[in-house]
């Protein structure tokens, strides 16, 4: 399943100007399915609590982690890996303390304890997502809740599906049946899942049509390029969702 690249980066989505793309179809500084409908799902039953201390894990452009500030579910702090666009989100949501670090050592740039660590698609693209859960788990302060809304490979399809393609190879989609396992061992208890698979073909189909619609924008805004990437992108995401070789898990679990 191949796919055009754009100019400036092979995991061009999870760059700056990548975000920039998403922001601009998704209507807001967005990168996850499903926008604010997605957020709403994630944090449900949340009391407002602006002393909470909140962990945003791969805040990317920090849209979600403003989203919890202005709605008083507490002060969010952000960890992003990629520099530029943690500028970017600094720039946008100065309400919100952004740090420039890797999941995978984040207890060495972040303090917490927090009370609360989110993901919104964000531990799929870490390589080691075992050591990812253990660094949150670290960081979060007894009884705290983490909260995931990630891809997830339901049916151990994903690899097949995307034939060892370069493009793909750097996702690493959840394992449903492993996570209590996989979680258990970074402290984290009461784990459940949630499948998102039905959401998650509609949010899809709904983005690929805003790409159709949106085409001339985004080719003024961003070139012809960046045009034929996104919307291959994400006509390639519908396809491997309606396929059953993707999917999305909305995941709970508390620290030990």
């Amino acid at each position: 399943m191949k796919r055009p690249q754009p100019p400036d980066a092979p995991t061009a989505m999870n760059n700056a100007t990548g975000k920039r793309v998403l922001a601009l179809i998704r209507g807001g500084d967005y990168a996850h399915p499903g926008e604010e409908e997605a957020n709403e799902l994630l944090f449900a039953g949340l009391r407002p609590y602006r002393r909470r201390r909140v962990l945003d894990a791969g805040c990317g452009g920090a849209g979600t982690a403003s989203w919890v500030r202005r709605r008083g579910l507490g002060e969010v702090t952000g960890i992003e890996i990629d520099p530029a666009t943690a500028r970017l989100g600094r720039e946008r949501h100065a309400d919100v303390t952004i740090v420039h670090g890797d999941l995978q050592r984040a207890s060495e740039v972040l303090r917490g304890p927090f009370d609360l660590v989110y993901a919104m698609t964000a531990t799929y693209a870490a390589p080691d997502q075992d050591a990812a859960f253990r660094e949150l788990g670290l960081l979060a302060a007894a009884g705290a809740e983490l909260r995931l809304l990630e891809y997830a490979d339901p049916q151990g399809r994903f690899a097949a599906a995307t034939g060892g393609s370069p493009t793909w190879t750097w996702w690493r989609p959840l394992a449903p049946l492993r996570l209590p396992e996989v979680l258990a061992a970074a402290g984290w208890s009461s784990v459940s899942v949630r499948d998102l698979h039905p959401e998650f073909v509609r949010w899809y189909a709904h983005l690929c049509q805003r790409i159709a619609d949106m085409r001339g924008q985004i080719r003024r805004e961003f070139g012809d390029d960046w045009y034929a990437f996104v919307a291959a992108e994400y006509a390639g995401i519908l396809q491997l969702v309606r396929e059953h070789a993707l999917g999305g898990v909305l995941v709970r679990a508390r620290r030990e």
